[in-house]
């Protein structure tokens, strides 16, 4: 799996299998930075709006959710290869990044998180005064 190496801005989680809670997925996710923020795409089939929650504290964005099986046929299942389990996954947050501006929508079965920079981490070009 191909990963860039992202500055302060968002960090992904380093959490070991022990300190994710029980019974949890982590659900793949892209990073992509412009220079007006930050984009993060989670793949979260099954889950709902209901089922999902994303939370930022301090310098910790965290996403949650909860998946539901199908219940469309009245059917027993016998085999299944997405069971409903829990989504967790957290990511650092750097001051660069506007908390207030912070949105996030769902669809399709994939969660995209929009993390604005603040306006003094965007890039600004210098203008050249000539005497």
């Amino acid at each position: 799996m191909a990963e860039k190496n992202t500055q302060s801005i968002v960090k992904r989680d380093k959490a070991t299998p022990t300190e994710k809670p029980v019974n949890t997925q982590v659900p793949p996710v892209d990073i992509c930075e412009n220079s007006e923020g930050v984009t993060l795409f989670a793949d979260l089939p099954g889950v709902d709006k209901d089922g999902l929650n994303v939370h930022i504290d301090k310098d910790t964005l965290e996403v949650k959710g909860k998946r539901k099986l199908s219940s469309e046929t009245q059917a027993e299942k016998h085999y299944t290869e997405m069971p409903e389990n829990d989504f967790y996954r957290a990511f650092t947050i750097g001051e660069e990044i506007d908390r207030e501006k912070i949105s996030a929508q769902l669809n399709n079965g994939v969660l995209k998180v929009l993390l604005p920079k603040a306006e003094r981490a965007k890039p600004k070009k210098i203008d050249i005064k000539y005497s």
